[in-house]
């Protein structure tokens, strides 16, 4: 029986997730009751499913302009959650469903029975600190950098929806939804967020969170960098200023996620001392003819 969660079931999704994707998707009961809470999400866009009583498998879905996707963990029984975020799209009007795999065999070899294919893949990359602290940032000339103050939002809110806006998995951030996934998220502290000013412009900024559910690991969220100052070491800086940050705060372990096609990315991230630790995929299905 598929219903709606709730919170109570959070520790067995928890234990579902370890079982299907192990560390390479690290998640906690907190992370869990904040997605169920959520204001910009519907109810009707979560599941558990339920065999004789036990949580054997859950799914979330997000319904962007054109396409759904799906998060689950639901070790020995996929196809289920599959089926009902697939009819979930179709009634939405959507006819793309993405499926996210971190590591595991099983939801690969689950999507691809029903037609899915992989459309993306990209990787966690994580680099370990000593104690001695890190080299610190050398900023391009010409430019302001502080951390996050009374009305900057907007300006990061516009440069992060401009910067991904080629991204075809990137799903335009509203205010409202900024608000609770950013500015609202676990962690959020504004001195860990390094804005660059080109006077009265946003050139770049980098938003790091200081650990997601509870893994004692610094993490760089989101990195954006405006065209016109890319190639000039903006980004690196911010990055080498996130990190020295997070060092200094206790953290000897810093992770990011990246796009696998995006070598210049990589190349940065490894020259910084990032290594991959787990490899993550996005598998897509085109519901025309569905039924």
């Amino acid at each position: 029986m598929l219903r709606r969660p709730r919170e109570s079931d959070a520790n067995a999704i928890v234990a579902l997730y370890r079982e299907a994707f192990g560390d390479a998707r690290p998640i906690d009961a907190e992370e869990v009751r904040r997605s169920l809470r959520s204001t910009q999400l519907d109810p009707d866009w979560f599941r558990v499913l339920e065999l004789d009583g036990r949580v054997v498998g859950y799914g979330d879905v997000f319904v962007a302009d054109e396409w759904v996707g799906l998060e689950a963990a639901a070790p020995g029984h996929w196809d289920p959650v599959l089926e009902w975020a697939e009819g979930l799209a179709w009634a939405a009007g959507r006819r793309v469903v993405r499926a996210h795999s971190y590591g595991g065999a099983e939801l690969p070899a689950a999507a691809g029975s029903r037609g899915y294919r992989c459309r993306q893949h990209g990787f966690t990359m994580q680099v370990d600190l000593g104690d001695e602290p890190p080299d610190p940032a050398q900023y391009p000339q010409g430019l302001a950098i502080r951390p996050l103050g009374d009305g900057d939002a907007e300006a990061v809110r516009s440069l992060l929806n401009e910067a991904f806006a080629e991204d075809p998995f990137h799903a335009e951030l509203s205010p409202a939804a900024f608000r609770e996934s950013y500015l609202g998220g676990r962690g959020f502290d504004p001195a860990l967020w390094w804005l660059a000013w080109d006077e009265g412009e946003l050139a770049g900024f980098m938003l790091a969170f200081p650990e997601h559910a509870g893994d004692q690991v610094g993490w760089l969220e989101t990195l954006a960098v405006r065209p016109r100052w890319r190639r000039h070491g903006l980004g690196e800086a911010l990055m080498r200023a996130a990190i020295r940050e997070l060092h200094a705060r206790g953290f000897r372990s810093v992770g990011l996620g990246v796009d696998g096609a995006n070598d210049g990315a990589v190349r940065l991230y490894e020259r910084l001392g990032f290594r991959v630790a787990y490899r993550w995929e996005s598998w897509e299905r085109s519901l025309q003819g569905f039924e």
